[in-house]
């Protein structure tokens, strides 16, 4: 009987060994697997977490942007010598909305524009027409400065010049309308918390899951740490909530303007601060003035109805409320996005999460301090 189980532990042992080691591979594979999709997603997610260029590279020069040759003259040609020349030379124009004057060496001297030209006495010279009051960009400029002297000179097309004034080329109207175009997209795609390339914002919503979290919980975080703030900062006015509960019911609807007003200043602003040179002081205070304004408007909407449902104290504070809350909203909506730029940073930025957190906390002390004065 002892051999017998011998045998049987022999022949047991012979299968086991085999079956042990096809396990221990299957193991060993599995966790080489594990190990390159953990390495593959990490990769993933620390590209997703660079933030991308504001443009790229090339797009960031006006060069890039630059048509070229373009119509060119002299400023004591004749009409007629012009057009005789230009019409000898069909197709070779990148660009024709302006004729560009320049001098012996190629430096501009102005422009003349086509409607001009085409309506002008064939013994007129260039000079007679010229408009002197142009202002070039260099190659190394930024497009929205393009787009800025179209829009300031009210030109059809911008020249284009080196470090000696000397004409290179044009950037015609089409092209600024693009750059317009794409700067307005990105800026409103920032607005709304995309602030990556279009591949990038893909892959957010169709990439992976735990890179999507990893992309989204930054910002959730950010907000709720403002919830848990605005918690303490109710809790504060309890004694004020707990005398008159109609209070309660103002919270959401003051917070939300707020939200509203301020949003409405921060895409102004983003919009805004690329082309104007207004001092930001000066800017401020007319952003102060519209939100006293739009305060007041909004009270005297409201303030008749809480009136009649509720009371005039009530009505008094959620309309004193509205009022300041209005005024802050539209600084701060102002106010961070020109931080933003003078630190170098998009502005875009500045319509993010933060200015939201601050709006609401900001909104939910006046209310509830006016309510204290007023109504305690």
């Amino acid at each position: 009987m002892a051999e017998i189980m011998k045998e049987v532990g022999k022949v047991l042992q012979e299968q086991a060994i085999p079956v042990a080691h096809r396990l221990q591979a299957i193991v060993s594979n599995a966790m080489v697997m594990l190990r390159a999709k953990a390495e593959k997603m990490a990769s993933e997610i620390s590209t997703a977490q660079q933030p991308a260029a504001r443009l790229k590279d090339a797009d960031d020069r006006a060069e890039y942007h630059m048509y070229s040759p373009v119509p060119t003259a002299q400023g004591d040609e004749t009409v007629s010598e012009v057009s005789r020349r230009l019409v000898s030379l069909p197709g070779a124009f990148d660009s024709v909305e302006l004729l560009f004057v320049t001098d012996d060496h190629q430096r501009l001297q102005g422009v003349v524009p086509l409607s001009k030209f085409l309506v002008a006495m064939p013994r007129m010279t260039l000079n007679e027409l010229l408009n002197r009051d142009i202002t070039s960009v260099t190659l190394a400029d930024h497009p929205e400065q393009i787009a800025k002297v179209a829009l300031t000179h009210k030109i059809p097309a911008v020249p284009v010049v080196d470090d000696q004034g000397r004409l290179l080329g044009a950037v015609p109207a089409y092209t600024v309308f693009k750059i317009l175009r794409e700067d307005h997209i990105r800026d409103m795609d920032r607005l709304v918390g995309i602030w990556r390339n279009s591949d990038q914002a893909l892959s957010a919503i169709e990439g992976d899951p735990l890179r999507r979290v990893m992309d989204r919980l930054p910002w959730l975080i950010v907000g709720t740490a403002g919830s848990v703030l605005a918690t303490g900062l109710m809790a504060t006015f309890e004694s004020t909530l707990r005398t008159d509960l109609a209070v309660v019911f103002f919270i959401p609807g003051i917070v939300y303007l707020a939200d509203a007003i301020g949003t409405q200043s921060e895409a102004i602003a983003v919009r805004g601060l690329s082309f104007s040179d207004t001092p930001i002081p000066q800017l401020l205070k007319g952003e102060f003035k519209t939100g006293l304004y739009l305060g007041i408007a909004l009270a005297l909407i409201v303030f008749p109805f809480i009136w009649f449902a509720f009371n005039a104290s009530l009505a008094f504070a959620v309309s004193a409320a509205l009022i300041c809350a209005s005024c802050v909203a539209t600084s701060i909506g102002l106010l961070l996005p020109s931080i933003l730029s003078r630190l170098g940073k998009d502005p875009a930025y500045g319509s993010g999460p933060v200015a939201t957190i601050i709006q609401d906390l900001l909104s939910l002390l006046i209310y509830l301090s006016v309510v204290s004065m007023l109504i305690l």
